[in-house]
């Protein structure tokens, strides 16, 4: 990845805009960022990491809030960079902003693609997900590649070697292959193995399952299936003979029955004659009763009709009575007086709501001059700049360095009196163990005993001083953030006191012209109780005569219905009677009467001739059916024959479903137990599959023992970081020093046959070059890992203990390291290195004015 623009503001020290163009910055390869310290060089970093990650891992107390600047409201960044992504070179531009008052946080990130930006994400959770994606690695990691630890890796090259296994596991995440996947082999151990035992216990129950006892199941099966079939042959033939049984003793039951029928049919058969023989006068009797019962309905009908007509008759006459009854009325002169009315309620209506509007604005009015009196209370006399004056002054007397820059200014000799003392001591240990290097490093032992003769630091006495300092700093912090609290509150009252007046005075004016408009009015409700009494009065005169004159008419409609009606039903009924007399005389009956009595005794003329049809045919045909059935076939069929032959058939039955029955116990004992056969097979192979999975798990416990396998793979790594890194420290010292690690690192001097030397035998340069050589390599590793390229990296410390020589050697190594496509920033306040790098920037601390600033030089 390549910066190309960053933009931030509310950000630690830096209350206002700043803007850094790396396009410029990275023209020659190296470029350096300076300033003093605490003035916000490391800030332009955490904002980098904001942009891309939405964290800041130096913040104060965890809150990611905490590097809002206590000026502003808001933290925002703008960073853009390229990169290579899915094998194409890309231009991203990522807009992040962070609120004080809740954390809140947005984000959006864009593409350059034809000239303009396109979205490609928006929201913190997205834009977090895609710029992990595109970047490859996460935070901890981006951060280790783009800002060096030099400190860190010095110590890495002299530290013991489990100091050193400890620090490969923790930048490379080894520790899942140390205590954690010992617990995972412990616990994959013992789960097998009680597995294993579970198995082991399922087991037991199938103990007694074997071959020989299906076998000789088996053997039983088939004697009772040879006694099942012979009791279910005999069982057939009984049945067959039963049902030839039942059939010859039901076709019995069946002659008897019809001898019965027959002598019933033998006593109707008089009674038949005679209704066949009176069939014919019977037919004209039924045509008189029906035309007696027609003229009996229009009879009715006639009635009905003669009703209908008077009573529409006695209902027009009431209604026109009614009529005339009713008072004069002048529809058109209640219309007028209506709407003129109607036209004096809204009006007066009009008038009501402002006579409700005044009481409300005089009460609303009473109520803010009620609380005139509170809001002239809440103005206060306040000396702001006066105070926050002498507040600046107060905390800038206190300084704003880190605890580190706090150590360098007050302990800087003390601490370096301490590292001169334990290279001395380490300086005594390599002349005991190699006399004859005494006379090279006697000098050095006597050079640096000196300088580190004097008082020692004492880190917790300058910490309490440091602590003190910080919440006396935060203090007057909080100090001026209430001032600016109390400004914004008395700010906010004056201004509610200047509204709260014009609003008295707007509402004293309105009340006045809204009195002098309701003043002689007419009242609504005076006006609206007339309106209704009116309206009620033409209501009542318009719904009477409607419901009258409604009424006539009906009335005249049903008189015009029914006079035809009543003409209609006496026409009817004269043509009934004709055609009743006409039947009689046909008949040959004297009255209705006669003919009702026939009817009444035989019933209808058609059923009648159909009883007599059905008795005709259901004769012939019992004889029919006695003559199929002779007396002397049926001779045998009796019911005790019957009963014999069933009692035998139930006891074979009973005989049949007990060897069924033991038979099917026989076989679901067989199939249980062939189950069990199989499940016992198959717990037996998964007991030995458990226990070769448990002797593995063992043996792996066993191999994984006291973190073996994490510092196997620490030492791979360490391996490969020194072959890598020995490449590269090749370079930088024109092909003299190599690298090499078996236990340790030992550096290789070509100059002198090849010959290697311990690590802490190194002067403070070549220590230098080789812990850049190792972080360098290092980086890559973890880069690789992102399957992107190193393009630019931060040296952000390691520079303040160098001389003037060795500074030299360093930016000369660093000029070697410097491509087209791989640049160097340093971070620094090293004056000599400020002289040496021709693009730079120089970060200006904050002061009680403004805050920090960035100027390009």
């Amino acid at each position: 990845m390549r910066p190309v623009y960053l933009e931030f503001s509310g950000v630690n020290s830096f209350s206002e805009t700043a803007k850094i163009d790396f396009s410029k910055l990275l023209e020659f390869g190296i470029f350096g960022i300076f300033g003093d310290t605490g003035s916000g060089k490391s800030t332009i970093l955490d904002c980098i990491g904001f942009a891309l990650y939405g964290n800041v891992a130096r913040s104060r107390s965890g809150s990611i809030a905490d590097i809002v600047n206590y000026r502003q409201d808001s933290a925002r960044v703008i960073f853009e960079f390229e990169i290579y992504f899915e094998g194409v070179r890309r231009r991203y531009r990522v807009e992040r902003e962070l609120k004080r008052k809740n954390a809140a946080q947005s984000a959006r990130l864009y593409e350059a693609k034809g000239g303009a930006w396109n979205a490609v994400s928006e929201g913190v959770r997205d834009c977090n997900a895609t710029l992990e994606r595109i970047i490859g690695l996460e935070q901890r990691d981006f951060e280790k590649c783009i800002a060096l630890p030099q400190g860190e890796f010095a110590q890495f090259v002299r530290s013991a070697r489990s100091e050193r296994l400890k620090l490969v596991s923790r930048l490379f995440d080894l520790e899942q292959y140390g205590e954690r996947l010992i617990k995972r082999a412990n616990a994959a151990y013992a789960a097998r193995k009680g597995e294993l035992e579970v198995a082991s216990a399922r087991l037991e129950p199938y103990l007694g399952c074997s071959e020989e006892a299906n076998a000789a199941l088996g053997r039983e099966i088939a004697a009772l299936g040879e006694e099942y079939e012979r009791t279910k042959a005999e069982l057939s033939a009984l049945r067959t003979e039963e049902q030839r049984l039942s059939a010859l003793l039901e076709r019995r039951r069946e002659r008897e029955r019809l001898l019965e029928r027959r002598a019933l049919l033998e006593r109707e058969k008089a009674q038949m004659k005679q209704l066949s023989e009176e069939l014919s006068l019977l037919e004209g009797a039924g045509a008189v009763v029906l035309a007696e019962r027609e003229c009996a309905k229009k009879k009715e009908q006639l009635a009905r009709a003669e009703g209908t007509l008077r009573r529409a008759e006695e209902d027009l006459a009431r209604a026109k009575e009614a009529l005339g009854a009713l008072p004069p009325f002048d529809a058109d002169a209640a219309e007028e007086e209506i709407g003129r009315l109607n036209a004096l309620s809204g009006e007066a209506l009009r008038t009501e709501e402002q006579r409700k509007l005044l009481v409300s604005k005089k009460a609303e009015l009473e109520k803010l001059e009620r609380s005139l009196p509170s809001a002239l209370a809440q103005i206060s006399a306040l000396d702001y700049e006066k105070e926050k004056d002498a507040l600046l002054r107060k905390r800038e007397a206190l300084g704003g360095e880190d605890f580190l820059g706090f150590l360098e200014t007050h302990g800087r000799a003390a601490l370096l009196r301490e590292e001169y003392a334990r290279f001395c001591a380490e300086l005594a240990l390599l002349r005991e163990k190699y006399p004859a290097a005494a006379p090279d490093i006697d000098p050095l032992y006597a050079r640096y005993s000196a300088l580190s003769e004097g008082e020692r630091a004492d880190i917790a006495g300058l910490k309490e001083v440091f602590s003190a300092r910080e919440r006396a700093r935060e203090a007057a912090e909080e100090a001026l953030r209430a001032l600016e609290r109390e400004k914004s509150r008395l700010d906010l009252a004056s201004e509610r006191l200047s509204n709260l007046r014009r609003e008295i005075e707007r509402l004293r004016g309105e009340c006045a012209t809204l009195a002098a408009q309701t003043e002689n009015a007419p009242k609504f409700e005076e006006v609206s109780s007339l309106l209704r009494a009116r309206k009620e009065e033409r209501r009542r005169a318009t719904e009477a005569r409607e419901r009258f004159t409604g009424e006539e008419r009906q009335a005249a409609l049903r008189l015009a219905e029914a006079r035809p009606l009543h003409e209609s039903a006496a026409r009817s009924l004269k043509e009934a009677e004709e055609r009743l007399a006409g039947l009689l005389s046909a008949g040959g009956f004297a009255d209705a009467k006669e003919a009702e009595a026939l009817v009444s005794r035989y019933g209808d003329a058609e059923k009648a001739r159909e009883r007599v049809e059905k008795y005709r045919e259901e004769y012939a045909a019992v004889s029919r059916r006695l003559r199929e059935l002779p007396e002397e076939a049926l001779s045998g069929a009796t019911e005790e024959a019957q009963r014999e032959l069933r009692e035998q058939i139930a006891a074979k039955e009973a005989g049949r479903e007990l060897a069924g029955s033991q038979l099917a116990v026989k076989r679901m004992e067989l199939a249980k137990n062939s189950e069990m056969l199989a499940q016992k097979q198959q717990l037996e192979r998964e007991c030995a599959r458990l226990r070769r999975e448990a002797d593995t798990a063992e043996r792996l416990k066993k191999l994984l023992e006291g973190n073996k396998f994490m510092e196997f793979a620490a030492e791979e790594y360490l391996q490969t970081v020194a072959f890598n890194a020995s490449a590269r420290l090749i370079s930088l010292t024109d092909g003299r020093y190599f690298l090499r690690y078996s236990g340790g690192f030992f550096v290789g001097d070509n100059f002198n046959g090849g010959a290697l030397r311990a690590v802490y035998t190194l002067s403070g340069g070549e220590t230098f070059l080789v812990s850049l050589s190792l972080a360098l390599a290092l980086t890559a590793e973890i880069c690789r890992k992102s399957l992107r390229p190193i393009e630019f990296f931060f040296l952000d410390e390691g520079f303040g203990t160098l001389d003037e020589r060795l500074v030299d050697t360093v930016m000369d190594s660093l000029e070697k390291l410097k491509s087209e496509s791989f640049s160097i920033g340093i971070i620094s306040h090293v004056e000599e290195l400020k002289h040496r790098i021709d693009r730079k920037l120089l970060v200006l601390r904050a002061t009680e004015k403004h805050g920090s600033q960035i100027v390009a030089e």
